[in-house]
Parts: structure tokens; C-alpha cells; sequence
């Protein structure tokens, strides 16, 4: 196995920058990335962030939560990767105040064969987001290592890592450390391990606490003190064009999602180093009015 420890050196270490690209990837499938990503971004947007997400998966799960509809002819990651626009002609305003969003639409996966062969493929969005600035870059990404989702892993300062209550969690982390290793090895680009967060925690269940056993032994403080409670919430989210807390807002309560996200977006404020009386100067925890 990558050595585990060292990731946590580099991210104790590594230098601050002015804007953080944070790729929200794992290898296993159906751990909650669009989730995360989505919900982390408004968590940030509603402390005062300035976000921008990128959505690097050909499903769309983000697209879908942060934007009404998105017309037919309106550019999208695709044509990011395929040459034919450029970051800034493809962002959108989502529903969230704060944040933006580079859509993305099934013809992705079209886009990543097309430039196969093309020299500097891997290096397409990091080169993109040299013309953008924002305080946070939330990148979302498939489970499968193709083209897009090595864009999304070279253009990122961070890799932020969610895992389920699941046997096989700290496999899906592993493969994922060694593909951010692999790039740095060749080096392509120098992300750093942010952290793995649990999702649907359970105490109720106990793989849960397993789970989060396993990977605390293996990542140790790379592990996050917040844990997303399990919410049926988040299940209907894209197909209402919500965020966790437009949803909880409409449904007239605030439940456990939003609290656990805004939670989240403060250690995340905290592990790369931002002081959070930059971004919000109260605790309120009550997202504002659309």
C-alpha cells in the first residue's frame, strides 16, 4: 500500500494558495461525490466563500442539483475539453448565491475519446483555470480513471476523498491515493491528500464504526472529525435542482444534512489554512434567502 503517513506530511506542509481546487474523487463508485461536491459548495457559499464547481462526470448528478435546466446548445465541460470554449463561456450562475457552475452533459464521455491522442490531454483544466478566480475550485468527478477525471486530479491543489460505511471503503481510498501518487511520480502535477470523509454514518450499524476504524488506521489525521449523518434528503436533491439546504429550507426545517455540511466546510476552511473570519464574521448556520 502507498504510504499513507507521508500524504499526511505534504498536506501539514504544503504551501497556501490563493485558490483551492479541491477534486472530490474515489475509485469506488456510489460514494457520494456529487453529493459532496454539491453540498460542500454551498456550505462554503453560504459562509461567505466566492465557489465554483466543474462538473467532471458524465451523469451530470451536479449539474442537475445546482442548475434548473441547462438549454441544449449551452456549452458544457465538453466543449472545455474538446477545445471549442473556454472555462469562462461555459460557467453558469447556480441557485446557490456564491456559487458558480461549469456544467457538464453525457457527451462527456464522447469529448474524452476525441482527445485521446492530443498532446497535453491531461493538462486541459488546469490550464482552463488559470482565467478564472474564485476562493474555492469544487471539482466532481466519476469513478472510473479516464480522461476527465485525470484533468480533474492534475488541476487539483487538493483531493478530498468520501467513503460509505462499507467493507471494501479503505479499497476505494487506496486506489485512489496510488492514482494522486502516480501523478505526482510522473510528474504531471502535486496534489495533496486533503482528507477522506465518511458519508451516510450510521452508529446504529456496526460496519460503520469499522469502517471508520480501518481508515483512521491507514490515514490516520488525514481522516475528518466531521461525519455526514445518513439523510434520505440527499436522494431526492438533483431530480428537485436543490442543494441540501434550499431542500431542507423549502421542507421548513433544518436537519442534520446542513448542519453536517456547514460543519464539513469549516474544517475544510481550516485544513487549508483560511482564516473562517474571512469568509463569514457570525455562526449562524441559516443559509440566505435566494
Amino acid at each position: 500500500m502507498f504510504a499513507i503517513k507521508k500524504f499526511a506530511r505534504r498536506v501539514a506542509s504544503c504551501d497556501r494558495v490563493s485558490m483551492h481546487i479541491i477534486t472530490v474523487a474515489n475509485r469506488k463508485g456510489g460514494v457520494g461525490k456529487s453529493s459532496v461536491t454539491t453540498h460542500l459548495a454551498a456550505a462554503l457559499g453560504i459562509r461567505g466563500s466566492r465557489v465554483l464547481v466543474i462538473d467532471m462526470d458524465s451523469q451530470a448528478s451536479t449539474t442537475s442539483m445546482l442548475l434548473e435546466r441547462l438549454d441544449d446548445d449551452s456549452p458544457t465541460t465538453t466543449q472545455l475539453l474538446l477545445g471549442q470554449a473556454k472555462l469562462g463561456n461555459i460557467i453558469r450562475r447556480s441557485t446557490r448565491d456564491g456559487v458558480d457552475v461549469a456544467p457538464s452533459c453525457g457527451e462527456l464521455t464522447r469529448a474524452q475519446f476525441a482527445i485521446a491522442g492530443k498532446t497535453g490531454r491531461e493538462t486541459i483544466l488546469r490550464r482552463a483555470l488559470r482565467e478564472v478566480d474564485y476562493n474555492f475550485v469544487l471539482i466532481d468527478t466519476a469513478p472510473e480513471l479516464q480522461l476527465a477525471t485525470l484533468n480533474a486530479l492534475v488541476a487539483a491543489t487538493d483531493v478530498l476523498m468520501p467513503f460509505t460505511p462499507d467493507p471494501m471503503a479503505l479499497e476505494g481510498l487506496r486506489t485512489t491515493t496510488e492514482a494522486v501518487a502516480e501523478i505526482v511520480a510522473a510528474e504531471l502535477a502535486t496534489p495533496k491528500i486533503l482528507g477522506c470523509l465518511q458519508i451516510a454514518y450510521d452508529r446504529r450499524l456496526a460496519v460503520t464504526e469499522q469502517s471508520r476504524e480501518q481508515v483512521s488506521a491507514a490515514y490516520g489525521d488525514l481522516l475528518f472529525d466531521t461525519r455526514v449523518r445518513a439523510n434520505s434528503s440527499f436522494i431526492v436533491c438533483p431530480a428537485w435542482h436543490r442543494d441540501i439546504f434550499a431542500m431542507e429550507r423549502e421542507e421548513q426545517q433544518r436537519s442534520r444534512g446542513s448542519q453536517d455540511f456547514l460543519a464539513l466546510a469549516d474544517e475544510v476552511i481550516e485544513r487549508v489554512g483560511l482564516a473562517k473570519s474571512v469568509f463569514h464574521s457570525a455562526a449562524s448556520i441559516s443559509p440566505p434567502p435566494n
